[in-house]
């Protein structure tokens, strides 16, 4: 049996259908991401979840337990919210144990699990300090530390480092990572950022329009999506998609037979530039030099965008006439709906 069970899950506002019956099992200790595009319902059914909103249709229960229209104080769940909302004029220290005096424990309790809470977090030294004097890190820790002295049966994150920095952001990814590992808990988190969902989860649950499109493993995902709108919201640079009417005929004869009329999918890895005598003839429109690799945005003469990219240095100039080498063997295949007809073996 599923620890946390999602069983055709409906949400509406008015006569709009948000979620439309979600069915999900999620295990004891996994790390479940949910990603997908604005508007898609994650942030929706994580509050569901969490009992911020109220569940229309459908069934949610947590350790064989029916917790569908239970209020959000009794689920036994903690959410760790985008903003940090703490209360800037409590400290540290009584920002993470408010909720702990709220339920009656007693001073050596709180102690207890603030101190332990502060020591995972490295906020130790911090705890007399006020959120005003910490940074924004900081203070996310202190909201995710909130959330761990409670000991709840599910952590529920909702884009928690959409508000740091490029640095902060990838140096929090890694602690929360590390916290996962530690503490073993089951944790939902929900971000529009693909490397978050890339790196922190054990399963990744792609949402659109109020539905599960997939769930898998990251790789999984990467490697064996279920159809383009999947292929192409997994993966930095997102995968390259062109009508095969748009490509040569040799790599419109390489599509499989479901594929006709379709698509064909490359990685940016999966394409890559060599003289315009032997390659698909295209323009260069951008180059992004990033030091260990380079990204090079081009677009063929039949209207093909590409993004190719290369672990070296390139020195090509935008407006450079180049020829493009496509690597059918990494190719995924898609018919005429986006559905896939076949990915790489």
């Amino acid at each position: 049996m599923a620890y946390l069970e999602l069983k055709g899950i409906e949400k509406f506002f008015g006569e709009h259908r948000a979620i439309k019956g979600v069915d999900l099992d999620i295990q004891p200790g996994e790390f479940i991401v949910f990603v997908g595009p604005s508007g898609c319902g994650k942030s929706t059914l994580l509050r569901l979840i969490a009992g911020l909103e109220h569940i229309d249709g459908g069934q949610l229960n947590l350790d064989g337990r029916d917790i569908t229209h239970l209020p959000a104080s009794k689920r036994d769940l903690a959410m760790v919210f985008q903003s940090y909302a703490l209360y800037p004029h409590m400290s540290v220290y009584e920002n993470m144990s408010f909720a702990l005096k709220l339920a009656g424990e007693s001073k050596q309790v709180i102690e207890e699990k603030v101190t332990r809470a502060a020591s995972i977090l490295n906020l130790t030294d911090y705890l007399d300090r006020t959120p005003g004097a910490l940074s924004g890190g900081q203070r996310q820790r202190v909201a995710i530390g909130r959330a761990i002295v409670r000991a709840p049966k599910v952590f529920l994150f909702d884009e928690p480092l959409s508000n740091l920095d490029a640095a902060l952001r990838g140096q929090t990814r890694v602690e929360i990572a590390q916290l996962h590992r530690d503490l073993g808990a089951t944790t939902i988190y929900v971000t529009h950022d693909q490397v978050e969902a890339m790196t922190l989860a054990d399963r990744v649950v792609v949402l659109r329009d109020g539905l599960i499109e997939q769930v898998g493993s990251p790789l999984d995902l990467y490697d064996h999506p279920v159809n383009q709108f999947v292929a192409q919201f997994i993966g930095t640079p997102q995968m390259n998609v062109s009508p095969l009417n748009t490509l040569p005929a040799a790599v419109q004869a390489a599509a499989p037979a479901a594929a006709k009329g379709g698509s064909i999918g490359l990685r940016p890895e999966g394409v890559r530039l060599t003289d315009v005598a032997t390659g698909v003839p295209a323009k260069v429109v951008l180059v992004e030099a990033l030091g260990a690799e380079t990204l090079i945005y081009v677009k063929t003469h039949e209207g093909a965008q590409m993004v190719a990219r290369q672990a070296d240095r390139a020195h090509v100039q935008v407006g450079a006439e180049v020829g493009l080498q496509l690597d059918i063997s990494t190719a995924h295949w898609f018919d005429a709906k986006g559905r896939t007809v076949r990915t790489p073996t």
